[in-house]
């Protein structure tokens, strides 16, 4: 575990307005159980922090993101924690305003909607930032988006197309994301329909999340 106060307060300031899970601020990849999934994700981290991931035009990785898969209670959400305080702590200080944040996908339609009735600047600006449409230097760099699956599906298709429209736009704009996901990653296309099924193995590395006792819930 690393100490909040032992980090430079710009870093600081940026773990805690990540909005991480409370319970997992503090966590480091060493303090997880080792397992296949965590060696990729910290593959992956290594990458972003090496430059090759955000905002990397011409380069085959730029804005790939990587997709945390598994049943509840196996321990995707602490991964997917744990990989963007890895990134805030060692990219803060390169300046950017915004390295980034977390928001469960239900608490983000939720925010959406909100704007319909009663819009809100501070609320719009954070879309804007997740979305990758605000200025360059407040775009939301790395972006958790957690639960994803566990939305209200209508007949309209709503939710998915908020989600289609959310990742493509992140990735066009060369801005990984992180999802967490208990829908499997051959089902994208039965779920969210084929062009989010095809477009999913441009955007994502999949990482099977399994813990070896079963839901640690339990």
């Amino acid at each position: 575990m690393y100490n909040l106060q032992d980090l430079a307060p710009s870093v600081r300031n940026q773990i805690l307005k990540a909005n991480l899970p409370m319970k997992t601020i503090g966590k480091e990849f060493s303090d997880l159980e080792d397992s296949p999934a965590k060696e990729v994700l910290m593959e992956w981290v290594e990458k972003v922090k090496s430059g090759q991931v955000i905002q990397t035009p011409g380069n085959p990785l730029c804005g790939m993101g990587v997709m945390l898969v598994g049943e509840p209670g196996h321990g995707k959400t602490t991964l997917a924690s744990t990989a963007l305080q890895s990134l805030i702590r060692g990219m803060s200080e390169s300046g950017s305003a915004n390295w980034g944040g977390f928001m469960d996908y239900p608490k983000l339609l939720r925010l959406q909607k909100a704007q319909w009735s009663e819009p809100d600047d501070v609320a719009q600006a954070l879309l804007d930032s997740i979305y990758g449409d605000s200025t360059r230097i407040n775009n939301m760099k790395v972006f958790v988006l957690d639960d994803l699956g566990k939305e209200h599906r209508t007949a309209t298709g709503w939710a998915e197309n908020q989600f289609d429209a959310l990742l493509r736009s992140r990735f066009n704009a060369g801005l990984p994301t992180i999802v967490t996901t208990n829908v499997p990653f051959k089902s994208w296309g039965s779920v969210y329909g084929e062009p989010m099924g095809s477009f999913a193995h441009e955007a994502f590395i999949p990482i099977a999340v399994t813990a070896p006792g079963g839901d640690r819930r339990k």
